[in-house]
């Protein structure tokens, strides 16, 4: 299905290094969905830069039901994709950002990083199962079983025949 409308603007935020984990803004997915996929873009310039990555996730009152990431920045703008396969039990929330750098005194000397978050939701995956997946991985078994049934009873007729 794919069903994907276009980014909406979630928040554009300066974190310091007094910054922990900070709610970028407000994020409610579709019924069904089951991915955001989340456009990270700094305002910095490309420079030497202390600042590493940070945590990137989408909390509910259940928790990080799509799980959390790595998320580096870009001057022009890099995608994060959150989610675990499943579609969540509640489908509002807050994206969730907590900013790590490689070297806090040379953040504290004056390196604030300003970041831009757009988010959309749909599904990621839609249709049949593909190769690799239980349901075929189970018809799979149950024909290889088959096979084996087969020649053991195969034998045992070959030895019943030789007595």
């Amino acid at each position: 299905m794919n069903r994907l409308v276009g980014y909406q603007l979630v928040g554009q935020l300066t974190f310091t290094p007094d910054d922990l984990t900070t709610v970028v803004g407000s994020f409610s997915l579709q019924p069904d969905d089951d991915t955001i996929w989340i456009r990270l873009t700094s305002e910095q310039p490309p420079t030497p830069w202390p600042w590493s990555y940070g945590i990137l996730g989408w909390r509910t009152a259940e928790g990080y039901e799509l799980g959390s990431c790595k998320a580096y920045s870009d001057e022009a703008g890099q995608t994060f994709k959150l989610g675990v396969g499943l579609v969540p039990q509640l489908q509002s929330g807050e994206i969730t950002f907590e900013p790590r750098g490689y070297n806090l005194s040379w953040i504290k000397k004056g390196n604030p990083w300003t970041l831009t978050f757009e988010a959309q939701s749909g599904q990621a995956i839609a249709g049949p199962p593909v190769l690799g997946t239980r349901a075929t991985l189970g018809v799979l078994a149950d024909t290889v079983n088959a096979g084996v049934s087969y020649a053991i009873n195969d034998n045992i007729a070959r030895i019943l025949l030789t007595l």
